[in-house]
């Protein structure tokens, strides 16, 4: 098979100039953004759809180095400050889950997903929700890799109203308003697998008028400012190749679990397998070295990450 990548439809353009475009938007961390204040409420339910978590996200944010952020709920109790020092944390000391995290991005910034994209482009098409057709955009790269990612548009306007994740997350933005000329959701619903995950709605936004007063002092028993190598969150891959195991074990089914270190510029710098059957770590180690992954920024710097990978053989 020719695994040489197609060229871009007629009908595609390149993503980061259209996530650019996006960011004018709909997000609120583009760089022309007056400095602001959000509340958001969320409920979080489990796969039978029982509501077992619930909370707020409140966040003053001036600039990407420079904002304080506050989870209060059930299950997780934070606060995060971040400062030209570094990022500063009080409470639980864990870094935010995912579905902590995409309280977040679902309202803030719905495209930072497809911002670790590399080599990707958007194509633009139609598509139809209950009859009414909406203008929609694929993240694609080729025949061979695509991504299931993609967002959709009231017609005729830039207004987002759907979007669908890189797995089975679809989200649906409803009572759109404005605010810095941004289209923004009051209440967004997202669904896993088609079961509700999150529910979300914006209680409060507004500008905070005299930034340079805000008190970004971190509490004096928050620990930080946090290292150069961090634990405790999850990176996905942009670039992965596939082991090559011995042939005593190719016909078998196992995993094998990897402890690796990524480095500041998205290389692996080590990897270590520390489950599975031993004649099995050589291929998982070698092939998960060559794998990429986008940089992890904390306060907009990149930092080393631990973590733990799986290869499987099915």
């Amino acid at each position: 098979m020719d695994n040489k990548a197609m060229p871009a439809p007629k009908n595609a353009t390149d993503l980061p100039k259209w996530l650019d475009q996006q960011a004018l938007l709909n997000s609120l961390e583009s760089s022309n953004v007056r400095p602001w204040h959000i509340v958001i409420f969320y409920d979080q339910f489990d796969g039978d759809g029982d509501n077992f978590n619930s909370g707020t996200l409140e966040e003053f944010w001036v600039r990407p180095n420079s904002y304080k952020r506050i989870y209060t709920s059930w299950e997780f109790n934070q606060t995060e400050v971040a400062t030209d020092k570094g990022l500063f944390r009080r409470g639980d000391q864990r870094w935010p889950k995912p579905a902590e995290l995409r309280v977040r991005a679902e309202v803030v910034s719905p495209f930072s997903y497809a911002d670790t994209l590399k080599g990707f482009y958007a194509r633009d098409f139609e598509r139809t929700f209950s009859g009414h057709t909406f203008q929609c955009t694929a993240v694609e790269k080729d025949s061979q890799l695509s991504d299931p990612t993609q967002y959709c548009f009231e017609p005729g306007t830039p207004i987002l109203r759907y979007s669908h994740g890189d797995t089975w997350i679809q989200t649906v933005y409803n009572h759109i308003f404005q605010f810095q000329g941004r289209n923004l959701a009051r209440e967004v619903e997202v669904t896993d697998g088609g079961k509700p995950y999150l529910k979300l709605r914006v209680e409060t936004i507004e500008l905070i008028p005299n930034a340079d007063t805000l008190d970004l002092t971190p509490p004096p028993d928050a620990v930080g400012p946090l290292g150069d190598r961090i634990s405790g969150v999850s990176v996905r891959p942009i670039k992965m190749s596939s082991p090559k195991w011995p042939a005593s074990l190719r016909n078998q089914h196992f995993r094998v679990i990897v402890e690796i270190v990524i480095g500041k510029n998205g290389h692996v710098l080590s990897a270590h397998g520390i489950s599975g059957p031993p004649d099995a770590y050589k291929g998982c180690e070698d092939s998960v070295r060559e794998w990429l992954f986008p940089p992890y920024l904390v306060t907009g710097r990149p930092v080393e990450v631990e973590m733990k990978i799986e290869c499987s053989n099915n």
